[in-house]
């Protein structure tokens, strides 16, 4: 009885339907890296502190707000770089570059600036230069193209059999972005050529991207 009076007191003190209430935002989340992300642990492990610590990034909102913005169809897009292999204990400080969709305001741009800040705070937390610039996004399955400017691309499809080295494969690190679900897929494309960050790359047919969505 004890018990069941607490939890009626906290959902009480949440407030009616907040465990059920809908995202306010929502939309498609596409991540490539310079290293495998799905694969062997032996693989994953070997790999540490020499690849992986770039990656490029994009949120593409398909509905909803953020701070009572409303960002439908808007896009905004991160390239990263670390002194270690991202999402390991050896990371040290990450430094990223911010794109913002042309086509939003300025208020909306604070907004995708803020969405996207608060969805990864650990690797958007040092921010070195924020530019606006046209950015496209293409999705069909597991199939997925990011365009960001003439700076940054992802390309990644669906895995095939051949792609298996050790069949003991899996998804090996999160995803930059929180609140993301996602699948790995083959990078195609994985590219950076813009002024903001330590270096530049690319990174084709790799089994390094991630795509899905985001909801918040």
């Amino acid at each position: 009885m004890r018990y069941a009076t607490i939890l009626a007191v906290l959902v009480a003190a949440a407030g009616p339907g907040a465990a059920n209430d809908p995202p306010v935002i929502r939309g498609e989340y596409i991540e490539a890296r310079t290293c495998d992300v799905w694969t062997g642990p032996c693989f994953a492990n070997g790999e540490i502190n020499l690849l992986g610590k770039n990656a490029v990034a994009g949120w593409i909102v398909t509905k909803g707000s953020w701070g009572g913005i409303a960002l439908d169809g808007l896009k905004v897009a991160a390239a990263l770089s670390a002194q270690g292999t991202l999402h390991t204990a050896n990371e040290g400080k990450v430094t990223a570059v911010l794109f913002v969709d042309e086509k939003a305001s300025p208020s909306q741009a604070k907004a995708l600036v803020e969405m996207a800040r608060e969805l990864a705070p650990k690797h958007l937390g040092t921010v070195a230069r924020t530019e606006r610039c046209a950015i496209s996004f293409t999705r069909e399955g597991l199939e997925g193209a990011l365009a960001v400017g003439d700076v940054a691309k992802i390309k990644c499809t669906a895995f095939c059999a051949c792609d298996r080295v050790c069949c003991n494969e899996e998804k090996a690190y999160p995803s930059i972005s929180g609140s993301a679900r996602v699948d790995c897929a083959k990078t195609l494309e994985n590219e950076y050529r813009g002024p903001g960050l330590d270096s530049t790359w690319s990174d084709p047919i790799k089994r390094g991207s991630m795509l899905g969505t985001f909801a918040r």
